[in-house]
């Protein structure tokens, strides 16, 4: 009786079983599977018979580097699952150069009235772990969040010796006994929280995925800055630690090009005050790879 039922509704004309046209049909256990191939994607439906009428269970479809699943039930109260896969939008290891400013995202001054004393930077850093999730059902829209550690290493004019004042920096005048190094250095962690835009997650062609995006990044500075000035023509480095700001808080712009990514940083909290009252922020450009991706190997929606 259950096979006259099947074949009675494969018999049906093929408005009530789907509103598309499939390339191959195929009936197991009691299911039909839909495969409708084209140019641009590769679509896989899976009908259960329910009552009279046969009912979309699943859908599957493949795009270019993409693969986006649904999951139909009877009941209105239960959302439709998506899994999608996209670029991440971090890498897994980069290298910024970075700069100390008295203001926020003004490039630092080189010159003697520079009241901060600084001179390049670097930092390096790497991504522990990434979540990333479409919030819109095209899937271009993304909120993503990460857990990353980073090296800074911040060096000063060769005539300015740093030390501790109370809770702030002090600068004391060496041009007669000047540096040949001068520089501070700390490890921090960040979590960005960053929302995103892919413009090509749906696109059916081999184009390099391209990603962009905005994040707000709280950052905490472990302990105090490590900080050393070598003395050019004699005498013993000096070392010692220095006060820093634990807490801070950047702006970050991302861009992605596939494994590729790039950002711009800027600190809207200071990493270190000064005893005449002025404020280090730091801003910074960085390159980066993800090694995954490199690979071949992309992220997927919901996971780390």
């Amino acid at each position: 009786m259950r096979k006259i039922i099947i074949t009675m509704a494969l018999a049906m004309p093929i408005n009530l079983i789907a509103k598309e046209m499939a390339d191959t049909t195929v009936v197991y256990n009691g299911k039909q599977i839909v495969i409708d191939d084209n140019s641009q994607e590769t679509r896989i439906s899976v009908f259960t018979l329910d009552s009279t009428q046969l009912t979309k269970a699943s859908e599957t479809v493949f795009v270019n580097k993409q693969e986006v699943e649904r999951i139909y039930v009877s009941s209105p109260f239960y959302p439709t699952s998506t899994s999608m896969f996209y670029s991440s939008m971090y890498p897994t290891i980069w290298w910024g150069v970075s700069s100390l400013s008295t203001n926020i995202a003004t490039k630092k001054s080189g010159s003697s009235k520079n009241s901060i004393h600084a001179r390049g930077s670097f930092e390096i850093g790497f991504t522990t772990a990434e979540a990333i999730y479409p919030i819109n059902k095209r899937g271009n829209l993304l909120f993503s969040t990460a857990i990353q550690m980073v090296y800074s290493k911040h060096h000063f004019q060769h005539s300015a010796l740093l030390s501790n004042d109370g809770h702030s920096i002090a600068f004391e005048d060496r041009t007669h006994a000047p540096a040949s190094a001068n520089y501070m250095a700390y490890a921090s962690m960040r979590v960005p929280f960053m929302a995103g835009y892919a413009p090509t997650v749906n696109w059916p062609t081999d184009w390099l995925d391209t990603q962009f995006g905005i994040a707000l990044v709280p950052q905490y500075r472990f302990g105090r800055a490590s900080y050393r000035f070598e003395q050019e023509a004699f005498g013993d480095p000096i070392e010692q630690k220095l006060k820093i700001c634990h807490w801070g808080l950047n702006i970050d712009f991302n861009m992605v090009l596939g494994p590729v990514k790039f950002s711009a940083s800027v600190g809207l909290l200071p990493v270190f005050k000064t005893s005449d009252g002025k404020k280090a922020y730091n801003s910074s450009l960085n390159f980066g790879i993800n090694i995954g991706e490199l690979f071949g190997k992309r992220s997927q929606n919901g996971s780390f």
